[in-house]
């Protein structure tokens, strides 16, 4: 069992640390071991694996912070210690990049000390771009958690959703839950389900998969990449400097919930998280979202975005292991699309 006890002041840190902005972690030795009989553990080990702590913040607490055992002070990862002992661990913590906005709204589907899950609404972004550091929904969430007179804990969002898709966004509140929930964007433990209108009179279920990357000489828009090309791809530059991959393996599973003479109603579950990946996968087949203009997607229906909404999350909750279910409800333009394309 791992507790956190929050943010506190800490006798012993270094005066750098902020009184409000120390991670406080314990944990109760598993019985575990090579012999099953007489398991001995290391207190590094212990950090890494039982708090879940990530190397910087390892060094972090061994550096600026306090490790105990049983209450008493250690000074090196390699101390022993066996099933039943009690670790604890304080260090400050990061405060976040995220400039706080009180006045941004946010609607709250579900939260508690290790999570955050809102209904993003169309044509907000999830996270500041390089261009653009205030509006977002991270702004709002770092506003939600500053501690009076402190910096903001920082903001961990554990995907992201297009600006003009609406829909179920996860934060994680720690940086713990941050990687069980996250892990590799492929094996993420995150079912994420959507629903799109799409153009056309779509009757076939499956999967949609292939290599896919940016297309050349556009800022934004992805295309779908031939494996030949992939394989021909080079790997480093003249100089022996290591390029950048040109595309990445993508999946989506999608099945015909409702069809109309001249658009379909599609649910859509991706098993991977490329940029663009559900957009371009439609496309891709013949049937792009409906006024998504970047995709070759037809206007109208009464969007004047494209018509993609993530309104289901689905995951074990990493703490208490009980599996948790997050709904946005469809926002009202969606709702009048689909009723459209159903009904012509």
């Amino acid at each position: 069992m791992i507790k956190s006890d929050g943010s506190s002041s800490v006798g012993g840190l270094g005066e750098g640390a902020s009184v409000d902005a120390i991670r406080h972690l314990t944990c109760t030795v598993p019985l575990m071991g090579t012999d099953g009989r007489h398991p001995v553990w290391r207190v590094g080990s212990v950090l890494r694996h039982i708090l879940g702590l990530s190397q910087p913040e390892r060094a972090r607490a061994w550096r600026e912070g306090i490790v105990a055992v049983n209450d008493v002070p250690v000074h090196v990862q390699h101390r022993h210690c066996i099933p039943g002992d009690i670790v604890s661990v304080a260090f400050p913590d990061i405060a976040s990049t995220v400039i706080p906005e009180p006045g941004l709204s946010l609607e709250v589907i579900y939260e508690d000390q290790y999570l955050l899950a809102v209904a993003k609404p169309a044509g907000q972004l999830s996270h500041p771009a390089r261009s653009e550091q205030t509006g977002t929904i991270a702004n709002a969430v770092a506003a939600r958690y500053r501690r009076h007179g402190s910096s903001p804990d920082a903001v961990r969002p554990i995907h992201r959703i297009d600006r003009d898709t609406s829909g179920v966004l996860v934060f994680a509140r720690d940086s713990r839950t941050a990687r069980l929930l996250s892990r590799h964007r492929d094996r993420s433990p995150l079912e994420r389900d959507y629903l799109a209108v799409v153009s056309g009179n779509l009757t076939a279920s499956g999967v949609i998969a292939g290599w896919m990357g940016p297309e050349t000489g556009h800022l934004t828009r992805q295309r779908m990449i031939d494996e030949a090309e992939v394989k021909l791809a080079p790997t480093h530059s003249p100089t022996g400097n290591p390029l950048p991959k040109i595309a990445g393996w993508s999946e989506t599973a999608f099945r015909t919930v409702a069809r109309g003479p001249s658009a379909s109603l599609v649910a859509l579950r991706p098993r991977s998280g490329r940029t663009h990946q559900l957009r371009l996968h439609l496309a891709s087949i013949g049937h792009p979202i409906i006024c998504d203009g970047l995709y070759g997607g037809v206007d109208g229906f009464g969007m004047d975005r494209q018509a993609l909404h993530a309104w289901r999350v689905t995951f074990r909750h990493p703490e208490t292991q009980v599996r948790i279910e997050l709904v946005a409800p469809l926002p009202i333009d969606v709702r009048r699309a689909i009723a459209e394309a159903l009904r012509n």
